[in-house]
């Protein structure tokens, strides 16, 4: 059955990323793992491509602060925060170092429009999708659930328009590798620390805002209709349907 790509992200269908991946981005799978490895090394979420087909999966194991950079990338719309540990370093009262907290690389085979529409799929997970349990944060928040087999690793990452959340849970000590237990999913196990969180950045960090919609830039190239989430289908007389959906000005 068809499925539009907003479902099959929201729902976590893989079926439907692995046949994207075979018919939809390049003209054949090769060159189509070929183009993902490509913005996966851009993207800096990996160093090298481990090139075989379980790798759009999520089959390479990654670091969560390169994760976490990659999703503020998408809330960016392609702007992705260097990443650092020290925040600054005072000797005798005076400071020596501080980080640049403004400095971003540009993702740049992607454009603006483009991360714009995967940051409103990535909404649409928390108002009808995996994270669907905390969807009256749907409208300030967007993120993914993420599980790998046997519930080896649960994940879920997540943004506002001021912070980045990655949340991990597993046995990172475990002699080999150790379950975390039957239906112990990223929505289950590792979601529920994202709101707590979220309330401590509200109250101390920044205020609780809707995310913006798109940049100027991204605004260009798109037109928002009035569409069905669960079947894609565009409104012909403007009335609302459930969701708003960003669609491309090109054919």
């Amino acid at each position: 059955a068809a499925v539009t790509l907003r479902r099959a992200l929201e729902d976590s269908r893989n079926l439907a990323t692995a046949q994207l991946m075979a018919n939809g981005i390049e003209s054949s799978p090769e060159q189509g793992l070929d183009k993902v490895c490509e913005l996966a090394v851009e993207a800096k979420l990996y160093k090298e491509c481990n090139r075989f087909y379980p790798f759009i999966l999520g089959a390479q194991p990654l670091r969560p602060i390169d994760l976490a950079a990659f999703y503020a990338a998408i809330a960016n719309e392609g702007a992705r925060p260097r990443p650092h540990v020290i925040e600054a370093v005072e000797q005798n009262g005076r400071q020596i170092y501080k980080a640049d907290n403004n400095a971003v690389d540009w993702i740049g085979s992607v454009d603006r429009a483009a991360f714009f529409q995967l940051r409103s799929m990535l909404q649409g997970v928390l108002a009808r999708g995996t994270a669907r349990s905390v969807r009256h944060l749907s409208a300030y928040a967007a993120g993914k659930t993420g599980t790998t087999d046997s519930e080896l690793d649960a994940w879920f990452a997540g943004f506002t328009n001021d912070v980045t959340v990655v949340l991990w849970v597993g046995y990172d000590n475990a002699e080999g590798r150790r379950t975390l237990g039957g239906g112990q999913t990223g929505a289950r196990v590792a979601l529920p620390m994202f709101e707590p969180i979220l309330e401590a950045v509200w109250k101390l960090h920044a205020p609780k805002v809707a995310l913006t919609g798109p940049s100027k830039d991204a605004a260009r190239e798109l037109v928002a209709v009035n569409a069905d989430p669960y079947t894609g289908d565009v409104s012909q007389h403007g009335e609302r349907t459930g969701t708003v959906e960003y669609l491309r000005r090109d054919k």
